[in-house]
């Protein structure tokens, strides 16, 4: 899907799709990365004259849940869902050996940090919920990088000049 079919369909249905695209992207299932989706939903604000702080204030809460629902998964269920990615998709391991090592180097600011680092970004629930980093810690600090991976990127998106 490039660019152009997704604005198509995020114009029929916006706020209901971005809110479903972000929550699944939270739980890296939708195969498309956020680097792609939001400045894709910034284009798509310019373009339709929507409302960019409220459209940014879904995607933000729609990625903040979707965090939490992977965090709680991974609370549980971690080690064998890291095990099992680990094992199953190789490419994945260069992936998570940096998140873990950036875990165990900075700890609880990994959840702030490791949002800005794309290669990095969806595997920080994961992390946090293996390690059991307390929920307040994680929900601040992801709340923070998740406001401002998602702000920067869709103003990527909004300030560039499209004629559609």
């Amino acid at each position: 899907m490039d660019i152009k079919e997704m604005i198509s369909v995020l114009s029929s249905h916006n706020i209901y799709i971005i809110f479903i695209i972000m929550f699944l992207e939270s739980l890296n299932l939708t195969g498309i990365p956020s680097t792609i989706i939001l400045p894709a939903i910034g284009i798509l604000i310019s373009l339709n004259n929507l409302s960019i702080i409220k459209i940014l204030l879904l995607t933000i809460f729609a990625s903040i849940l979707g965090n939490i629902v992977f965090y709680f998964i991974s609370y549980k269920f971690g080690s064998k869902i890291y095990d099992y990615l680990y094992n199953k998709f190789p490419k994945l391991q260069k992936c998570f050996d940096k998140a873990m090592n950036m875990s165990n180097k900075y700890g609880t600011k990994i959840c702030l940090f490791g949002r800005l680092i794309p290669s990095i970004r969806s595997w920080i629930s994961l992390v946090a919920g293996i390690f059991k980093v307390k929920l307040r810690d994680f929900l601040l600090y992801s709340s923070i990088g998740i406001f401002i991976w998602d702000i920067l990127l869709i103003l990527v998106g909004y300030l560039i000049p499209i004629k559609y």
